[in-house]
């Protein structure tokens, strides 16, 4: 016999289901990418190189050579403006082998330029070549980054434990990426000791698509996702912010209550129940009771 308590997170109204997206580089593919994006209201994160806007380039991985055009500065403003902006490095440098000091000049300089350009504060990363070791780590620290997204697919839907080393879920081409659209979208019980609040979490870069012409492979993806109302669509920023909001509640010692100091609406319940209940702002709430197992 035990007792579950109803402490765990979920989603805000209570949902079960959250779903983000994270595009790399910046580059021109991106405005066909947030028209879809927009069109379907899913929301994602891009990260950017803040001394590479306006380059122009070419790679040749894929099935064929493609264009690697950075948007613009004076664009990026208006193209993501539904969505939100995150570094990725001012050169998209790989920091592996780095002393802590250079790498933070990496991390904090684009950071500071491209709030400069946002008029905003920004706070996410992605590691260039997915690269991260531990003075990387600790650059990104230094750098004010409360997280950090790796190209390590975990093919899950747990929320991490570790913002710093944010794994995602998968890549859009992985060949299990609409098995795991449905898993996400089923109403099935997900089992996990954390939360039963499920994340999926996709990334990529939007050159990608024409690489290996599959723009329509993308918008099946989208379409199979989108206008769901069990499913909060949010950027990668939103989640985090979330959840670490979360982390800050303070409970009592006999789990009965709980008070948010943040200014965040949290959600809690149980891993096997769903029922749930608010905790508002600056407000003790009692937990909904304790379930006999």
């Amino acid at each position: 016999m035990s007792f579950q308590i109803n402490d765990r997170l979920y989603w805000p109204e209570g949902k079960r289901k959250a779903f983000t997206l994270s595009y790399d580089d910046g580059i021109e593919q991106d405005r066909r990418l947030v028209r879809m994006m927009n069109e379907r209201k899913v929301r994602g994160t891009f990260n950017l190189n803040s001394g590479l806007f306006g380059r122009k380039g070419r790679v040749a991985a894929g099935k064929k050579e493609v264009d690697h055009i950075k948007i613009p500065a004076e664009e990026i403003i208006r193209l993501y403006e539904n969505h939100e902006v995150a570094g990725h490095g001012v050169n998209h440098e790989s920091m592996y082998g780095m002393d802590t000091a250079r790498c933070a000049e990496e991390i904090l300089t684009c950071r500071k330029e491209l709030e400069q350009i946002t008029g905003r504060p920004l706070t996410g990363f992605a590691y260039a070549f997915g690269a991260v070791d531990e003075n990387i780590l600790n650059a990104v620290r230094l750098s004010g980054i409360s997280y950090a997204r790796t190209i390590t697919s975990t093919y899950k839907f747990d929320i991490p434990l570790d913002f710093l080393q944010w794994n995602p879920t998968c890549h859009h081409d992985d060949e299990r990426v609409m098995e795991l659209a449905d898993a996400f979208l089923s109403d099935d019980f997900y089992f996990s000791m954390y939360s039963p609040a499920k994340l999926f979490y996709v990334w990529g870069h939007s050159y990608e698509f024409d690489q290996n012409d599959n723009w329509d492979h993308m918008e099946k993806l989208l379409d199979k996702v989108a206008f769901k109302d069990d499913v909060w669509y949010a950027t990668n920023g939103q989640i985090q912010s979330y959840v670490d909001a979360y982390r800050k509640l303070i409970f009592s010692v006999d789990s009965t209550k709980v008070f948010n100091s943040t200014c965040t609406s949290i959600w809690l319940g149980g891993i096997f129940s769903e029922k749930t209940v608010e905790v508002k702002p600056g407000e003790i709430t009692e937990l909904l009771p304790a379930i006999e197992m």
